[in-house]
């Protein structure tokens, strides 16, 4: 399934539109020279319709899932990106009409006058596509960073991987599913959801690894981690949060603990506590650990130690049967 913004085409830079048109008007040849610079205007009508479908082709916010609506919210100001749509459609249409007027002139003027008549038209119209050049190039800039989030489909079975920075989540993920997100020993190497997905009898599931979060107030988190608060506010499903009981995590039982509580207060979805790395666990950690939560599931996401079992309880609070095993997928 397509979200809305994979729909969307992207259009070039004006700047880039610009330089298009002008690579290519050596080539365009006519039987007359009317015709030949009739259809030089023609080229540059095809390359600023662009614009339009860009335009017509972006979903309506108001009308988004929150998810997706929250994404864009994080990205940029909603207010201006309505404006931007507003000023490039009309800055297309004055563009094109500036080009079908050209056309019309050539069509009724002498020979010796076509080509005058659209050099006076080209530049013109490039004129024009320059005075809205910082609005088209921002929306250009949005659709991107939103194409490359959007993988996400809110009506499919959804687990969601949360936790603190560097505690194996993109592991897991590439683990479970075929996604292959980028992994490192350091902090905040997800900056973007990644998707991943495996099949159970009949029902397809995504599992979403998200960006890792600091224990602090949402008002202090950047904008790799207000990423994940939105995943686990705005999509339904379940979530799996992760503990990094190794003595190399990066944070403290309790910084770990305390995000685990307001991921479970935040989402309103059944959490399923996982303790990760429990082939190298810190026996402190790992004991501190246990005497704060219940029935939490034991695994080494990268040695592929009680994977079997985390999917089981995955799909059991899904409430999907288990058909086969992990490996299988």
């Amino acid at each position: 399934m397509l979200t809305p913004f994979e729909r969307v085409p992207v259009p070039p830079e004006v700047d880039d539109v610009i330089e298009i048109v002008l690579n290519r008007l050596p080539k365009i040849g006519g039987k007359t020279v009317k015709e030949r610079e009739i259809n030089r205007l023609l080229t540059y009508i095809n390359q600023v319709e662009k614009y339009s479908t860009f335009v017509n082709k972006f979903p309506r916010i108001e009308k988004l899932h929150p998810f997706y609506r929250e994404s864009i919210e994080i990205l940029a100001d909603i207010d201006r990106i309505k404006i931007c749509l507003f000023n490039t459609k009309r800055t297309a249409d004055l563009a094109m009409r500036a080009l079908r007027e050209g056309i019309q002139k050539i069509k009724s003027s002498d020979e010796d006058q076509a080509n005058e008549i659209m050099r006076k038209t080209f530049g013109r119209t490039s004129s024009i596509l320059r005075k809205n050049r910082e609005c088209t190039s921002f929306l250009i800039k949005v659709i991107v960073q939103l194409k490359k989030m959007m993988t996400v489909d809110p009506k499919l079975p959804t687990v969601i991987v949360a936790g603190s920075p560097n505690v194996g989540k993109s592991t897991l993920i590439s683990r479970i599913t075929r996604a292959k997100p980028e992994i490192a020993n350091y902090p905040f190497t997800t900056k973007d959801i990644h998707v991943g997905h495996i099949r159970e009898g009949d029902a397809l599931i995504q599992f979403i690894d998200t960006p890792g979060i600091l224990d602090r107030p949402n008002s202090e988190r950047n904008q790799i981690e207000l990423k994940s608060i939105n995943a686990l506010r705005n999509l339904s499903g379940i979530t799996v949060f992760m503990f990094d009981v190794s003595p190399f995590s990066y944070y403290g039982v309790d910084d770990q603990f305390s995000l685990y509580k307001e991921v479970r207060s935040l989402s309103g979805k059944k959490v399923i506590p996982v303790i990760n790395k429990i082939d190298e666990k810190d026996e402190t950690y790992y004991q501190s650990l246990m005497k704060l939560i219940n029935n939490a599931v034991e695994i080494s996401a990268e040695k592929g130690i009680g994977l079997e079992e985390l999917k089981r309880e995955i799909l059991k609070a899904l409430g999907i049967p288990l058909n086969r095993g992990l490996l299988d997928n």
